[in-house]
This record gives C-alpha cells, sequence and structure tokens, in this order.
C-alpha cells in the first residue's frame, strides 16, 4: 500500500512538473512508465508459460479482466495453506506486482 502511495506521489509531482513546462519531468515520468511496461511483461511472462491460448488442462485467461486476475492471484498468495503450484508462484509476487501482472494480461490482444 505503501508503495502504490508512493507512485501516485511521485506521478502527482511529475504531473504537476510537466505542466510548468518541465520537459525533464516528462521524460522521467516516461521512462518510469515504459519500466513498469516491461516489468509487467517480464512477470506475466511466467503466467502464459501455462496459460496458453486452448491449453489442454489450464485454463487460458484471455477475455478475463485485471480484477478477475487480480483476486485469484491475491486469493493464492493470501491461502497459507495451499500447496498448488499457484500458491508457490503467487506468494513470491508483491501486492504491486499482481497488480501489473493483471493489468498486463487483461490488456493483451485476443483476450
Amino acid at each position: 500500500m505503501i508503495a502504490v502511495a508512493r507512485i501516485v506521489g511521485v506521478m502527482a509531482a511529475f504531473s504537476v512538473l510537466i505542466a510548468c513546462g518541465g520537459a525533464d519531468a516528462k521524460a522521467e515520468a516516461d521512462v518510469a512508465g515504459a519500466r513498469d511496461l516491461d516489468r509487467a511483461a517480464t512477470l506475466a511472462a511466467a503466467c502464459t508459460g501455462c496459460h496458453v491460448k486452448d491449453g489442454a488442462a489450464i485454463a487460458d485467461l484471455g477475455g478475463r479482466s485485471a480484477d478477475e486476475i487480480k483476486a485469484s492471484l491475491t486469493a493464492y498468495h493470501a491461502e497459507t495453506g495451499g500447496a498448488s503450484v499457484m500458491h508457490r508462484i503467487a506468494r513470491g509476487y508483491s501486492d504491486a506486482d499482481i497488480r501489473l501482472i493483471a493489468a498486463h494480461l487483461a490488456a493483451r490482444e485476443g483476450r
């Protein structure tokens, strides 16, 4: 939660600087956004290894909203007694990682 507040605060500061003509601030904001996009794609790549369209045994994530994906990952992350592969994987993600993954997967083409 603190990380989200920090990101929101930083983005607000960048917005003010950009509005005041701070070209350097806009460039910094673009770089930060690009890093988030790269991180989201990198994290989500692990999901697409198993959750592929027309997968034999594992459900495709296509067509699911970011909220649905986030809720599932959050549940796996929080369930202390779970021992499935998904429980182990989700425990390795932070809340921010889960939000990035959910947004990335929901925005993919062909969902």
